[in-house]
């Protein structure tokens, strides 16, 4: 059972300001209680110190690991930005680390291994893109969204092209032609050039028949 040290204090304390008078009797159990209420008084400063220490303890820690989340967010995005090719996002990039090192929190380490792990030279990301060392590849945006090149293709050839897809993808003979079909159309998207559309729309007009609002032409 957890003894309430405070609570003790507090009671003996009591009553040996109860028997505090000229009784010599009670001077005694003054005297003795006052003794018992500062034993536990001070178990009690003991106790409350040792909680506040983990208290303390706990909050650092977890103030330790919000840092350490922060920095690599803040890592990753001067990481982005340097590995960019735009000129603004580059610089306002190098502006935040440089204010991170005035601040004390320097975080190259961090940016570094970020690029690395991106397949960007750290060395090239920090040059301004201006005057960054001509390579055997296009400098690129690892994260830069996919391109889209799908309006670039002739409508006439992406209408046949989503017109044979959707048709290997209904195909009820075999398993292998709609993977076929998926396949393509998966390569075509990552080389962006997307047929989503087109081809929901060309199996809609087969199991469905076309539009009556479409022109027969």
């Amino acid at each position: 059972m957890t003894i309430n040290h405070r609570a003790e204090a507090k009671k003996h304390l009591d009553t040996a300001a109860r028997h505090c008078n000229e009784n010599p009797p009670d001077m005694r159990i003054a005297e003795v209680s006052a003794w018992i209420g500062q034993g536990y008084a001070t178990l009690a400063r003991g106790s409350e110190t040792a909680s506040t220490a983990t208290d303390v303890r706990e909050a650092l820690q977890s103030l330790r690991r919000r840092f350490a989340d922060t920095q690599s967010l803040v890592a990753a995005h001067i990481a982005e930005g340097l590995a960019s090719g735009e000129a603004n996002r580059w610089k306002a990039a190098v502006e935040l680390r440089s204010a991170l090192d005035e601040a004390f929190c320097n975080v190259d380490d961090l940016v570094d291994t970020q690029l690395a792990d991106e397949g960007v030279d750290p060395q090239s990301a920090c040059k301004a893109p201006a005057y960054r060392a001509p390579s055997n590849t296009e400098w690129s945006d690892p994260w830069a969204p996919d391109p889209d090149t799908t309006a670039q293709i002739p409508e006439p050839i992406r209408r046949i092209l989503a017109g044979h897809l959707a048709e290997m993808l209904l195909d009820p003979r075999t398993d292998h032609v709609p993977k076929w079909a998926r396949g393509i159309t998966f390569e075509l998207k990552r080389e962006g050039v997307d047929l989503g559309d087109e081809i929901k729309k060309r199996i809609t007009d087969l199991t469905l028949g076309a539009d009556p609002s479409d022109p027969p032409f």
